[in-house]
Parts: structure tokens; sequence; C-alpha cells
């Protein structure tokens, strides 16, 4: 009995313990469930404690849920990520306020502390924050102009004859195809290409270290590791839980430096992005700077000129380079896999679009240049409409950067706050786009008007 007794009660207490320890867990995770409720704000009531507003997330795509609790709660609502608040903003005014008004307290991207953990990521423009985010956009707007950009159409028009050759081989065998496929290896060819000079056809050799590499960046895991980063950030970078994957990053970076190496050797200069960034590392390029800002005032401070005079450091040049394929790789796949898709559907918006592009190569003798491009009014118009019902990036995130109030509202931001600005509700919303599940390209012939009038 008595060993009985010395058995039973260590086990007593350790199962006390273990209650007490789990009742305060309960409480540390949920003593904030009624932010939200004490604001006055509608909110998504959270389901389980650890995981807060996250759990339809784990079967649902997020754009989905975000419509669903959009039309449910109204363009402002409060939720928690985990045992975060997090401020869902839908209101077009209130959009403006963020991005535009009081952008200086909104420049960081919860994103930033994701990927922040490796020297490659850790200079990309989309991870930087602050003064950082706002001395590296500066230098590197003037890689992005129309001058620069017409200096890389022939490289991107090399690319696509490549692809539409294969489409052509796949017709004649007469075997249906994943269309998705031919537009992921044209990704490839032209980030491959227009950023580097360097020439691949992914699709007939799908086994270049490019592609694959490309492919082990963006793993299968890549969306769970994401949500454990969301659910609990500092557990994951404890555990080491990397939201994209070393082993590629450090593939392109050495691929960059190599090229940045033999250029430097050998004197041999491209037109390609990374040449356009190499240039700024030697001295300000002399062609004029043209205004390609975002419509706020954050950038066109007397500083302005100061930074741009900054240049890149080796480092940064290769960490820009770098994320040519993290922003740029999956995105345009994508939007031109729907684009498709939509035509396909619409076989008159097709032939109008067919025609258009017909008469503007005949104007050019069949040559496809910049300005032939920019003739193109209905394809513009296609592509905007299908990347208002497909968009690429679902939401936008930003974490403000200090207190401050939002528009209006009264509604109180407290820096460190997560804000969640969910696109594909504002693009899927009736009181914005009449009929909104209609792909209805001419939608944006007054939509286009209306923006030059303002």
């Amino acid at each position: 009995m008595l060993g009985e007794e010395v058995f039973v009660e260590p086990f007593i207490i350790r199962l006390f313990l273990a209650t007490i320890a789990l009742f305060f867990l309960y409480w540390y995770t949920t003593k904030g469930f009624d932010y939200w409720k004490k604001r006055g704000i509608p909110y998504v009531k959270p389901v389980v404690p650890f995981l807060g507003s996250l759990l339809p997330l784990f079967w649902r795509p997020s754009f989905k849920v975000d419509l669903e609790r959009y039309r449910k709660l109204g363009p402002i609502y409060g939720q928690f990520d985990g045992s975060r608040p997090v401020l869902a903003v839908a209101d077009l005014e209130l959009v403006r306020e963020i991005l535009v008004k009081e952008f200086p307290s909104f420049t960081d991207r919860r994103i930033s502390h994701f990927l922040s953990d490796t020297d490659v990521l850790k200079s990309m423009l989309f991870v930087l924050s602050g003064e950082e985010w706002k001395q590296m956009r500066a230098v590197l707007s003037p890689c992005f102009t129309p001058a620069k950009i017409k200096r890389v159409v022939n490289i991107i028009k090399e690319c696509a004859q490549v692809t539409a050759e294969n489409f052509r081989t796949a017709a004649k065998s007469g075997k249906s195809v994943q269309v998705k496929k031919f537009y992921v290896t044209y990704a490839m060819d032209v980030i491959a290409s227009a950023a580097f000079s360097v020439q691949l056809d992914s699709y007939n050799d799908p086994r270049n270290k490019f592609f694959q590499n490309a492919e082990k960046a963006f793993s299968t895991h890549f969306n769970m590791k994401y949500a454990f980063h969301q659910l609990c950030p500092r557990l994951a970078k404890w555990c080491g839980v990397q939201v994209i994957s070393q082993e590629p990053l450090y593939y392109f970076k050495e691929v960059v430096l190599q090229i940045i190496k033999h250029r430097r050797k050998t004197g041999e200069t491209r037109n390609d992005f990374l040449q356009f960034m190499l240039d700024t590392m030697k001295e300000d390029s002399q062609e004029p700077k043209e205004d390609i800002g975002n419509g706020n005032d954050y950038e066109k401070d007397k500083n302005s000129k100061k930074i741009a005079n900054k240049g890149l450091t080796l480092d940064e040049a290769v960490a820009q380079s770098v994320s040519f394929f993290i922003a740029g790789y999956d995105t345009m796949a994508s939007t031109v896999s729907y684009v498709t898709y939509l035509l396909a559907l619409h076989p008159e918006a097709q032939d109008r679009t067919f025609e258009e592009i017909r008469d503007a190569l005949q104007e050019t003798k069949g040559e496809l240049t910049y300005g032939a491009l920019q003739e193109m009014k209905y394809l513009d118009n296609v592509i905007s409409e299908s990347m208002r019902l497909y968009p690429a990036v679902p939401r936008l995130e930003r974490t403000a950067t200090s207190d401050c109030t939002l528009g209006d509202t009264g509604i109180k931001i407290e820096k460190g706050m997560v804000i969640i600005i969910p696109t594909y509700c504002l693009h899927r919303d009736p009181n914005l786009f009449e009929n909104p599940e209609k792909f209805d390209p001419d939608r944006f012939l007054w939509i286009f008007t209306m923006v030059r009038v303002l």
C-alpha cells in the first residue's frame, strides 16, 4: 500500500501542475479575445483558443474566407490571428487613407518579419521596412522606367515565341494539356532572360537548375510554414522554420554573383535588369528619372535625390535579383493562365483581342514593339478584368509603424497592428463593380477614362 501511495502522489501532483499549466495557457491565449468587442467593432469570434479566427484557413483559401466575412460583417471588421488582433479594412476611402494619406504610418509588411532571417532575404525590397525600404525603392525606381522596359521587350518577345511554338507542337498532338505548365515555364524563361540574360527553354528542358530551384523555393509546405509564422512567429523563428527554402535562394545568389563577376572581368554589358542595377552601383544613371510613384508624397520629400544617389551594394543587387524569382514567378504564370482561361470561355472577347493584336501588328509590319503594345487597349482591359476576377495577390497586409486614428472612424490603430486589405472582396463588391461575377473587359473603358479625368 505504501508503494502505491508513493507512486500515486507524484502522478497526482504532475496531473495537477499540468492542469494548472493548461488553464494558464488557455487564459493567456484568450485574455485578449474581447479586444474588438470593447471597441464596438464587428469581429470574427474565435473558435479555438490557440488559433483565434484562423481555423477555416486550414481547409479553405484565404480569399474565400475573407469574402464570406466581408459579406457578413461589413467593410471593417476585426479578427484574431492566434491571439493577435488584426483589422480588416475594405472601405475604399479608408484604403486610400492607409495606402496614400497615412502611408508613412503603414510602410511595413507582416511578411518582412517572416523572411528577414537570411542575408539574401533581408535585403529584398518587399522585406525591408521603414527608412531602409524608402531608400531601396528610390534606388530601384529608375530601373523600371518606360525607357528601361523598352530595352527588354525583345528579350521577352523571344521567350514568347518559344512558348508559342511549344503550344503549336502540343496542339498538333491533339491531346489535352495543362495550360499553366506552359506559363510556369514561360515565366521562368522571361525572368531568367529579362533579369540576367540567361537563355532557357524550361518547357522542353524542365531539368535545368533554374527551373528546379524555382520549384523548390515554393514547395508544397509553403502555405503551412506561412500559417505557422502567422500563428506563432516567435516559436517559428525559434524552431528555425523558414517560409522559403534556403537551398534555391543560395543557388540563385551564386548564379547572380558569377554573372556579376564575369561582366566586371570582361566589361560586357547587357540590356537586362541586373545590368540596370549594376549601373546604379557605379554611378547615377544619366537617363532622366521618370516618376513611377504610387501616388503618395512619402517619396517626394527633399531627400529623394540624395537617397537615389546612394546606389546599391553588391549584396543588395544580388538580393533584388533573387527577388525577381520570388515576386514574379508564380504571379506571372497565374495571371496569364487566368487570362487564357477567360478568353477560352468567352469567344467574342477572344476574337476582339485577336483582331486588335492583328491590326496593331499590321502597322508595324508584323513586328511586336513596345509602341504596338501600347496600342492594344482592349488587351489591356482583358488583362485588367482578369486580374479583377482573379488577383494574383488576393489581400494586402500592412503593419502600423506608429499609433494613429483610422480616418474619421475614430478607430485607434496601435503600433504593430496588422491591417488586412482584402482586395479580392473589393473586386467582387456589386457596389463597386456592376455584376461583379461577369467577365466584362469593357467595364475598364469607363474606369480608365474616369481615372484619367481624376
